[in-house]
């Protein structure tokens, strides 16, 4: 009668043990500073009046078109720079001010062009494409 013999061979090779999976990092929602957004959201407010009206007299001036490309130019551009500038903040040494201040100005800088754009241009856009009326 044949015998069946298993062997089983383990060889440890040493080193450091298998780390765990790190935890999950929270959702984007989680990560905002809703404190450090509105406080940045109230200072723009002083730079959004001017942008606002500066939209306003292209509005009424030229076109609702040109109010539009002339407000999204700035908003693309901003929004580029915010995200570069936040990720250089992210990276720096936490020694270092100048990143993070740079980053909080054109964040400034942002809100300031989008509560401008958001106080000027759409309630007009939408009255122009419902009643149909154009600007004289």
């Amino acid at each position: 009668m044949p015998v069946d013999i298993h062997v089983t061979v383990t060889i440890d090779q040493g080193g450091w043990p298998a780390l765990p999976d790190p935890e999950p990092a929270p959702r984007w929602w989680r990560r905002i500073r809703w404190g450090y957004n509105t406080a940045l959201a109230l200072l723009s407010l002083t730079l959004a009046g001017p942008w606002g009206a500066l939209l306003a007299a292209v509005r009424d001036e030229e076109s609702l078109a040109g109010a539009w490309v002339m407000a999204s130019i700035p908003l693309i551009v901003l929004g580029l720079l915010d995200n570069a500038r936040r990720v250089e903040a992210l990276h720096a040494d936490p020694d270092l001010w100048a990143p993070k201040w740079r980053a909080a100005t054109v964040r400034l800088l942002l809100w300031a062009a989008v509560l401008g754009t958001l106080l000027t241009l759409p309630i007009t856009t939408l009255v122009y494409a419902l009643t149909g009326v154009k600007p004289a």
